[in-house]
């Protein structure tokens, strides 16, 4: 018993609108809208549950082209994906969005990778006229080290983008929709900031000292004062001198918030170029009442961390295929080292880690670099 194209075509609309509720992955149900003109009418964007957690892209490093490409670990295949607006930019992944600097203008934007939709954002300029720093922007392009969303634009307005700048010391601002500038916050952190994070209705940071900040920032449709309200949560100054051979990554689980110590080391290649190469991973959780951190926790669960550029996030590896438990999935965000290597060298630094018996084992069948825009997970949606 087989059907036609023409068979399934002429499938009753509520059946199938009753299979497209069954999908429970986005890319599956964006293949499942392709199948045929009547399928796509009877399901829309709507029939989706765009709360459900979905497995990140690897989002593979940038190319002199208007096309990226995206490897799927679940389906093991790269998808070429037609994006002029993201090319010759920085791009910082965060709630499916991407923070896109120009590298030559300094224009920065919300860029959505699948929609194409394009929020536009203050210009790199801009951060650095406050700090008298403006004739430098040409020369300054990697000055955005960090930009974090409080929410997906795509489903609410109300949202906050906070962006870590180096001009030249370490310093946080912010932009909510109808801003026409970046607001700064009057701190700063003389040893860099080492994580950033949305987090239960406030930012965090961690300076590299093992300053740990609150920040809460009023959205544009309520009258909370002061504008950002800000908080010194712990200082762990155990931290501090780790840098660059120790990065740290904030990421939730279950509501707790945990600190990610990644470890690593630099060699040479045959050319002279130094290659930074991680060989360990620390979890804990950090106690933001009483400010400081638990045990070390040495099970992840089923639960696994995906990290990297700009971003870190959490999902249950039993409700996807191809997602192995206890395990942090890592993409290279050293842009310390490489800089001369042809084609870019940062990117060679990726791999999954088991937090069970340290070892660390490959999950993409190749290599990407870029030196402008390396591999970045992005959560599809």
């Amino acid at each position: 018993f087989s059907f036609t194209m023409a068979g399934w075509a002429e499938l009753p609309n509520g059946l199938i609108v009753n299979i497209a509720n069954r999908v429970k992955v986005i890319e599956d149900f964006i293949a499942f809208r392709a199948v045929c003109t009547s399928w796509r009418i009877s399901t829309m964007k709507e029939d989706f549950d765009v709360l459900l957690p979905q497995v990140p892209l690897l989002m593979l490093g940038a190319k002199d082209e208007d096309y990226r490409e995206f490897y799927s670990l679940t389906k093991k295949k790269v998808s070429r994906i037609f994006l002029p607006e993201a090319r010759g930019s920085e791009c910082l992944p965060s709630e499916g969005w991407l923070c896109t600097v120009v590298n030559d203008t300094g224009e920065m934007n919300l860029l959505h990778p699948f929609s194409r939709e394009k929020i536009q954002l203050p210009s790199r300029k801009a951060l650095l006229t406050f700090h008298d720093l403006a004739a430098l922007d040409g020369h300054c392009w990697r000055c955005i080290e960090r930009a974090v969303l409080s929410a997906n634009p795509s489903l609410t307005s109300d949202y906050v983008l906070m962006v870590h700048h180096c001009s030249p010391s370490s310093r946080l601002a912010f932009w909510r929709p109808g801003d026409l500038d970046w607001t700064h916050i009057d701190v700063v952190n003389y040893s860099g900031i080492a994580a950033l994070i949305y987090h239960k209705g406030q930012f965090y940071s961690m300076s590299y000292f093992g300053e740990v900040r609150a920040y809460r920032v009023a959205l544009r449709n309520t009258t909370d004062q002061p504008m950002v309200q800000i908080r010194i949560l712990a200082e762990m100054h155990y931290i501090q001198g780790n840098l660059p051979d120790v990065q740290y990554y904030f990421v939730e689980l279950s509501g707790a918030l945990l600190l990610v110590s990644r470890f690593g080391s630099i060699t040479f290649d045959d050319d002279g170029n130094s290659i930074f190469y991680t060989f360990k991973f620390e979890v804990s959780e950090l106690d933001v009442i009483r400010g400081k951190l638990k045990k070390e926790m040495k099970t992840l669960g089923d639960s696994s961390i995906f990290l990297g550029r700009n971003w870190a996030t959490c999902l249950d590896s039993s409700k996807f295929n191809g997602i192995k438990p206890n395990h942090i999935y890592f993409t290279d965000d050293g842009f310390e080292y490489d800089r001369d290597v042809e084609g870019g060298g940062v990117g060679r630094d990726m791999g999954a880690y088991n937090l069970e018996d340290e070892e660390i084992e490959s999950f993409y069948p190749g290599q990407s670099t870029s030196l402008i825009c390396p591999p970045a997970w992005v959560i599809p949606s």
